[in-house]
């Protein structure tokens, strides 16, 4: 037992590690797609005709919108940048692809399957590891960090 409580302890302190890593691969996931879907022709017209197929209005409007907020949001989190908002932003891209686009889509014989179905979606785990963040912070090697050890 003193060994894994060992290991435990000198793990945490890579934690860091993690946290940089959830925020680069989450962060840069959300530059690149709305970076695709502001400036890709073909990407920019399947948002749009997406969120007109859901009900939203102002397709063009809301797509673009969206787009930003997943490109800037994106950026500002791979860099560290004002990560709880950043985080409750992109959460909210996510909670919405969820709530008009999969949830809808999901079909399933039980509620054990619908559950598999809805753990299965990649946007789940986004909102997942943005909450992660949210709550443990950005870790040491980001702007936030930088920023609040100067005051």
């Amino acid at each position: 037992m003193r060994l894994l409580e060992a290991v435990t302890r000198s793990l945490s302190h890579w934690e860091w590690l993690g946290q940089l890593l959830a925020r680069e691969s989450v962060g840069l996931l959300f530059v690149l797609s709305g970076r695709g879907k502001l400036f890709v022709a073909s990407r920019r017209k399947q948002m749009r005709e997406t969120i007109a197929q859901t009900g939203l209005p102002l397709a063009e409007l809301s797509a673009t919108a969206i787009s930003a907020v997943e490109l800037i949001f994106g950026a500002m989190l791979c860099v560290g940048m004002l990560t709880p908002l950043s985080c409750l932003m992109l959460m909210g891209v996510m909670v919405g692809a969820l709530a008009t686009t999969q949830i809808p889509n999901l079909k399933a014989a039980s509620r054990v399957d619908w559950l598999s179905e809805f753990l299965y979606l990649p946007e789940g785990l986004y909102v997942v590891i943005l909450v992660w963040l949210l709550l443990a912070g950005p870790g040491w090697l980001s702007l936030d960090w930088l920023w609040l050890s100067r005051r």
